[in-house]
């Protein structure tokens, strides 16, 4: 499968490659990354390995996936963005996660956006989540900055998320 590359002002969402293995390893690694993700814990390498070549698959199982984050300018490893519904998943997700060095620059609702947009426009899907922890405030922010709103709580992975959601005629009010 030929995996789109999508570009904003600032950012590049790509495929991955074997080469991308350390940067995302360090970023696994790093507890404030995985502090409101799944069980909490940093992942080693090898589980990272796991972990990215999960999100490869997740691309040609369901046609659509994470990409690899870069700042278009410098080609800077700062994450993943992206769409993902994995086996048991609410709906699709819209999802972000950037490196914490690189926090509070506007990167994870600017890269939503356009994966967002990819979404309406080219899966032509009706609407998106975000699945949240409660207590990620910053990833509350980010829903709310590109639209989203607060639809309920449901538990996901046995821990009870906050559901953001966006329909497609929300997001076309906001940016068509």
């Amino acid at each position: 499968m030929q995996i789109p590359i999508l570009e904003s002002e600032r950012l590049r969402l790509r495929n991955w490659r074997q080469e991308d293995l350390d940067s995302f390893a360090e970023l696994c690694a790093d507890e404030r990354f995985t502090r409101y993700m799944g069980n909490s814990k940093p992942l080693d390498k090898r589980e990272s390995w796991k972990a990215m070549a999960a999100l490869v698959g997740h691309w040609h199982l369901k046609g659509f996936g994470l990409w690899l984050v870069e700042i278009k300018q410098t080609s800077e490893f700062i994450g993943r963005i992206g769409l993902y519904e994995p086996e048991g998943w609410p709906a699709v997700e819209v999802g972000w996660g950037i490196s914490p060095k690189h926090w509070g620059k506007g990167y994870a609702t600017e890269g939503a956006k356009i994966a967002m947009q990819w979404g309406f426009e080219t899966l032509k899907l009706e609407s998106l989540i975000s699945v949240i922890h409660p207590e990620n405030e910053a990833s509350i922010k980010v829903a709310n900055r590109i639209g989203e709103k607060f639809s309920r709580y449901e538990v996901v992975k046995d821990i009870e998320c906050a559901i953001y959601q966006i329909s497609k005629n929300e997001y076309e009010k906001m940016y068509v």
